[in-house]
């Protein structure tokens, strides 16, 4: 199997000594999905030339948001739509959730929960035939202002928190996005957290003492998987 990562950001080069870049990051967590890892860099503009380029396409979180006006995120959207088209499996993950939604009709807004931050429990609301194994909450490092406040048509909620009710969504068959990062390793996230102390104030130090509780990742790349080799028709 080819998996197509589309890199929508860049790990700051202060952070690369902790856990690599995000091709790596992603890497680590597709240890149990056999396949080779194609890297395309999105933020570049960098993009597949046709959605059948690879079997199934994650895409990565991203300090943009869907609302800018910038035109590799246009492109992007336009991508996510050929890719539900062709029926080709995809996973977003936080800014790939998002621009999932919006390029199939949804909407992104700035919450006014605020600042999402540290590990997160959510809720399975509907359990769906790729969650294997079973979970009835997850839990998962998070690091976002942006929620999907309206959802595209069909799309279905099957996760939700407190914090964030659009937590985990089925856009379609095959098509599936978290809000939560199953990729991030908890000494990544805590310089993350302390190097945007300015930004997240009192939320930091909370943040990084939650990243001692235990997380889901290993649950959500099985849960990704499944969605890679299910049929999409």
């Amino acid at each position: 199997m080819r998996i197509g990562l589309l890199k929508c950001d860049h790990v700051l080069d202060q952070f690369e000594s902790i856990a690599g870049d995000y091709q790596k990051m992603v890497s680590s967590m597709l240890q149990s999905v056999p396949g080779e890892l194609v890297v395309f860099d999105a933020y570049a503009g960098e993009l597949p030339t046709r959605p059948d380029t690879c079997d199934a396409y994650i895409i990565s979180g991203s300090s943009a948001s869907v609302y800018e006006d910038q035109q590799w995120i246009r492109d992007l959207e336009a991508f996510v739509r050929s890719v539900a088209g062709a029926a080709v499996p995809m996973f977003g993950i936080c800014f790939g959730l998002q621009v999932m939604a919006t390029a199939l009709g949804g909407v992104v807004k700035r919450s006014d929960r605020g600042w999402g931050v540290g590990v997160h429990a959510m809720t399975v609301t509907e359990t769906r035939p790729w969650m294997q194994p079973g979970e009835s909450t997850i839990s998962l490092i998070m690091l976002h202002q942006d929620q999907v406040v309206s959802l595209p048509d069909d799309a279905r909620v099957v996760g939700s928190s407190d914090h964030c009710p659009n937590f985990l969504i089925e856009f379609g068959p095959g098509l599936v996005g978290v809000q939560g990062h199953p990729e991030f390793p908890p000494a990544y996230a805590a310089a993350l957290y302390a190097d945007r102390r300015d930004r997240l104030g009192e939320l930091t130090d909370t943040a990084i003492d939650s990243l001692a509780t235990p997380t889901s990742e290993k649950v959500v790349t099985r849960w990704m998987r499944e969605v890679f080799q299910s049929p999409v028709r």
